[in-house]
């Protein structure tokens, strides 16, 4: 073989990878876009002062609408706030002082996080998802389910807000099991374990609800 027919063989190599994984991705889009359903998840998530804390959440997701609702156990300090995420705006309703905090999304921020939560309503576009590069999937077992485990590089962390994805798949049904986000410093930003995810039933009404005396302060 010669060196041109190697180099070539090497860039057709490279595209089908990276196909492979695109629809390994797409699968799972087809899953999570598929219907209204509800998840459990529990892991790791960075604090403001860059400091891991101890996350578990209930999210509850409309893909026909878009909208995703986040609601929190851990950390301690955002115990009972959630979050409604929805294509033009993000909810940040606070339990202590019956706050809801309105965000534009594009400039969304979660007080007592140093990780951008919204993007937890975005897990069903990573396939659509300009500036990241998907590296081969790997064929791997991940808590006794045959998974697939995904990792996407961001072109631009600046803009991505995070280095690179982990994505965890069941090889057989293409549910989530893990997401983790990493800094360019390779430093955890965020690792969640999907448990207990189910199709549901709710409607808009159901996600974005709030309380009849919560005080709102809209954010520019």
């Amino acid at each position: 073989m010669n060196k041109r027919m190697a180099a070539a063989l090497v860039v057709f190599l490279s595209l089908a990878l990276a196909q492979s994984a695109q629809q390994i991705l797409q699968e799972s889009s087809r899953l999570l876009s598929s219907g209204p359903w509800r998840a459990r998840l529990v892991g790791k998530i960075v604090g403001p002062g860059g400091e891991l804390q101890e996350a578990d959440m209930t999210v509850k997701s409309l893909p026909s609408l878009k909208i995703t609702r986040i609601e929190f156990s851990k950390p301690d300090a955002l115990a009972d706030n959630y979050l409604v995420i929805t294509p033009e705006k993000v909810y940040n309703y606070l339990f202590l002082t019956n706050q809801v905090v309105v965000y534009p999304r594009a400039k969304a921020r979660i007080e007592g996080l140093g990780f951008d939560l919204s993007r937890m309503g975005e897990l069903n576009t990573l396939a659509e998802r300009k500036g990241l590069k998907w590296q081969r999937p790997l064929a791997v077992s991940y808590d006794g389910v045959a998974a697939w485990k995904l990792v996407g590089v961001a072109n631009d962390p600046q803009e991505s807000g995070f280095g690179r994805v982990e994505v965890y798949l069941g090889r057989h049904d293409s549910r989530p099991l893990r997401t983790a986000f990493f800094s360019t410093a390779d430093k955890l930003l965020l690792r969640l374990s999907w448990r207990e995810f189910h199709k549901a039933k709710f409607n808009e009404d159901d996600l974005v609800s709030f309380p009849a005396d919560a005080e709102w302060i809209k954010k520019n």
